[in-house]
């Protein structure tokens, strides 16, 4: 199994993280009654969180460090890829340097937080990914899982889905 970089909003973070923990927590309220005996109900999934720590290496590590930085302070909603798992719709909540930078290395700490679904009356907003060099309509089908064919309508502007340009964006849904 091809093991895929972990990425978010087109960016790759060069090395996958040491640690990774996701979280799936269900929403369970107990009613409680003088009278009768407690009744659970299950109301729900709650929002997955997902959190890890790693390191940056390299002489561009400060860079590295800096563009999640500016992933963070944008605030945005976007596509987070996990290795092995399926794509999920997530904001970056926190970001952290963890301890003192040593020469070309970094260590990090954050913490991805599931977006709430979009509305199912259609208002949900399209989803792009910025392509890196090198890559496909097939790799981009194959990483978000999302069928070619789906990716070929939403994407009219795209002629050659073989042949794409760095840094073009592709509309996923």
């Amino acid at each position: 199994m091809k093991n895929v970089p972990m990425r978010f909003c087109g960016v790759f973070f060069h090395h996958n993280p040491a640690t990774l923990k996701i979280e799936n927590t269900g929403n369970i309220r107990e009613h409680l009654s003088p009278c009768c005996e407690p009744q659970s109900a299950h109301l729900g999934n709650r929002l997955r969180r997902i959190s890890g720590e790693g390191e940056l290496y390299g002489t561009d590590c400060l860079t590295q460090f800096h563009t999640l930085q500016s992933l963070f302070d944008s605030k945005e909603i976007g596509l987070l890829m996990l290795p092995h798992m399926p794509a999920i719709r997530a904001y970056l909540q926190e970001l952290q340097l963890i301890a003192e930078p040593k020469e070309n290395v970094i260590t990090y700490r954050f913490v991805f937080t599931e977006a709430q679904s979009p509305a199912k009356d259609g208002a949900a907003r399209a989803v792009y990914e910025t392509l890196v060099e090198g890559e496909s309509l097939w790799d981009i089908s194959y990483l978000f899982r999302v069928p070619i064919e789906t990716l070929v309508r939403l994407n009219p502007q795209i002629r050659y889905i073989d042949s794409l340009q760095q840094d073009e964006r592709v509309r996923l849904c």
